[in-house]
């Protein structure tokens, strides 16, 4: 009889490391999915406020681009300046030869 209890105490340690095991993995598995589904809501979230501020992005680059824009600028000139577009005989076009030296000329007939 003693061999008896001997196996059934055996058995029943191996059932309990058995049973704490499978315990064990089932707690991993289900912390694992929980962190998976947090993670994925996070993702979610994320990827919802960057296609947002692509949107904002494009909408002031479109700002930015009627902003800059000659119709627009052309009136805020003349108005807060005083600026006005010059005459054709204002214009003068300068072109530089590439082997030409730069002189530095401060003749009074140069000055305004």
């Amino acid at each position: 009889m003693a061999r008896r209890r001997s196996w059934s105490g055996r058995l029943g340690g191996v059932f309990a490391i058995g049973l704490l095991a499978f315990v064990a993995a089932a707690v991993i598995v289900v912390w694992r999915r929980t962190r998976g589904d947090v993670e994925q809501q996070a993702i979610v979230t994320l990827e919802a406020e960057r296609r947002d501020l692509e949107a904002q992005r494009v909408s002031l680059e479109r700002d930015l681009q009627s902003a800059m824009s000659a119709g627009r600028i052309e009136p805020l000139a003349r108005r807060t300046l005083g600026l006005r577009l010059p005459s054709d005989s204002q214009i003068v076009t300068l072109v530089r030869s590439r082997g030409a030296e730069v002189v530095n000329d401060s003749s009074p007939s140069d000055r305004p």
